[in-house]
């Protein structure tokens, strides 16, 4: 009566370790999430990044200043002899430079697209810290459960030793036994530390994401409600390619090298500076008056103009390799990750519906089996242990699952129902 008891006891420690309850102490992931975004140092770094770099755009399409220049001519050096002499003036002038039409738009076009490159890249890095703090909670998550399937495994392992050592004690067991059962308690003592360690680390992980330097517990983790995750790979991957930030960024910068190309292209049409020139000679002279328009001869093409449009034709060609590459890294680690979520979905309803039930209809008969000397104590142990190996192997699933979809939506967003 006393083992069933036990095995009843256990299972009830066991689904209130899986049992959704709030708390003071809750952590949820939205939560979480939320912190996340408004604090954390690398969002804002990329934010303010992406708010430098827009301010690019209109220095990029704006006329160089004007320049002004003042000076005096005097003839010899013995005396000032500003208006006795019709050689001595004063001067004033001013000079703008007007690029050839379409340059400085080009330069715009080219900036504003590097800044909404530098955006998307800002957009990337919220995802990515999203997906980082999710897979850190899961983390801490697993963690707890894992110390919750310890604390409901630790009276077994205790009983199991009491049972030893009244059998060795009456001469019906041998040292082997006891020394067998005590290896385990003793071991899931390891295990425990392990697994405070994770939790630690988790909790480390997410004070880090979300900006805090609290590094107090930050509490138990409420387990999310599974949702399911109905997609083929060639959805994600046709949702990618309108939602990834990095094939914006990456079009974005193609796009840039394309503009900067056509901008270099126009490198060898002159730039014309204009110049307006007063002199002003005094004395009854007759002030003098200038007006002179300058272009740049390009000489020197081959090794200046030309070079830099074949610059610009290779920084377009990487470009456009870039987003190839890009495209492929993110369809084969969808593919991946959704290979990930299937098989942990199946490895889970394995063991949730098959393994883990029969497993615990077997705690019982080898607690009672191995009190009666009919089952060795290795035998014994195992199958006092497996419901809860199998316990933590479907959990370590369901988060290897939680993750993936993670990552998949770093590329994708949030999805709608197909």
């Amino acid at each position: 009566m006393r083992l069933h008891l036990c095995s009843w006891v256990m299972a009830a420690v066991v689904l209130a370790a899986f049992s959704p309850g709030l708390s003071a102490q809750d952590l949820l992931l939205q939560d979480l999430v939320s912190s996340a975004l408004q604090n954390n140092p690398e969002i804002k770094a990329a934010d303010a990044k992406a708010a430098a770099m827009a301010q690019k755009v209109p220095m990029e399409g704006s006329l160089m200043d004007p320049m002004l220049s003042v000076g005096y001519q005097n003839e010899g050096l013995k005396e000032y002899n500003y208006g006795e002499s019709p050689d001595a003036q004063w001067m004033f002038s001013l000079e703008q430079t007007f690029p050839w039409p379409g340059k400085l738009t080009m330069q715009e076009e080219a900036a504003r697209l590097t800044a909404e490159s530098e955006k998307a890249s800002a957009e990337m890095m919220r995802r990515e810290v999203v997906s980082r703090v999710t897979e850190a909670f899961y983390d801490l998550l697993l963690a707890e459960k894992e110390l919750d399937l310890i604390g409901a495994l630790k009276p077994l392992a205790l009983k199991m030793e009491d049972i030893a050592l009244a059998r060795y004690s009456s001469g019906a067991g041998s040292q082997e036994d006891v020394l067998m059962a005590q290896a385990e308690k003793y071991m899931l003592l390891e295990r425990e530390e392990m697994a405070r360690s994770r939790r630690v680390a988790a909790e480390a992980m997410l004070s880090a994401e979300t900006g805090s330097t609290d590094l107090t517990p930050q509490g138990r983790p409420v387990e999310p409600s599974a949702m399911p995750f109905p997609y083929t790979a060639e959805q994600l991957i046709a949702q990618a390619e309108e939602q990834a930030p990095e094939l914006a960024m990456r079009r974005r910068l193609m796009e840039a090298s394309g503009k900067r190309l056509s901008r270099s292209r126009k490198e060898a049409l002159p730039d014309v500076t204009l110049m307006a020139k007063y002199s002003s000679r005094g004395g009854g002279f007759e002030d003098m008056y200038e007006l002179t328009a300058s272009v740049p001869l390009p000489l020197f093409y081959r090794s200046r103009q030309g070079a830099g449009v074949t610059e610009s034709s290779w920084m377009l060609s990487g470009s456009r390799s870039e987003l190839e590459a890009a495209r492929a890294r993110i369809a084969g680690r969808i593919r991946d990750d959704l290979a990930m979520v299937h098989a942990s979905e199946r490895i889970v309803d394995l063991y949730r519906n098959s393994l883990i039930p029969t497993a615990r209809k077997g705690i019982d008969a080898a607690l009672a089996s191995f009190g009666a000397g009919r089952l060795e104590a290795s035998i014994a142990l195992s199958r006092l242990k497996a419901p809860f190996d199998y316990e933590l192997a479907a959990w370590q699933q369901q988060v290897q699952r939680e993750k993936a979809i993670a990552r998949i939506r770093v590329y994708t967003g949030a999805m709608e129902a197909p």
